[in-house]
């Protein structure tokens, strides 16, 4: 998810590209900081990432401020830093795309897609695999807004 701030969003509409409403915005942003809380209060470190933010371990939430279906929904990707460096590093080593460390990485990620989405559910989110609407982001978690 690329983060469109209001001169992204002038600039894209400029290029007939149109944007998303500031409504539609806020309200993701909004639903954004509710799952983020709901997250903290399961005691899994969870942060909405803008721009300002640097990456961190932990749940990443993203709005999809984009022009589609899904417009107002969020995206969750599970961040370990260090397993998905350890996996990147051994692939490129070893010149395997299966090297164990990267398979690893995968299948944590898959584990908290699971764990997150579950937890979502639980706190009354309509929390789904994002490749359910998205079929290039297998482990994300798609929030619907």
């Amino acid at each position: 998810m690329k983060h469109r701030g209001p001169e992204n969003r002038s600039e894209a509409e400029a290029y007939g590209h149109p944007s998303t409403s500031e409504e539609d915005i806020a309200a993701g942003n909004e639903l954004a900081d509710r799952v983020c809380r709901e997250l903290h209060r399961a005691g899994i470190p969870a942060y909405v990432m803008r721009p300002e933010v640097t990456r961190q371990p932990g749940a990443r939430v993203e709005v999809d401020d984009s022009q589609d279906d899904h417009a107002g929904g969020l995206y969750i990707r599970w961040s370990a830093p260090n397993l998905a460096e350890a996996g990147i590093k051994a692939v490129t080593e070893q010149q395997d795309p299966a090297a164990p460390e990267w398979k690893h990485h995968a299948e944590v990620v898959l584990l908290m897609q699971r764990a997150l989405i579950g937890i979502l559910r639980l706190a009354g989110f309509s929390a789904v695999p994002a490749e359910d609407v998205d079929d290039i982001a297998r482990g994300d978690v798609y929030v619907h807004g």
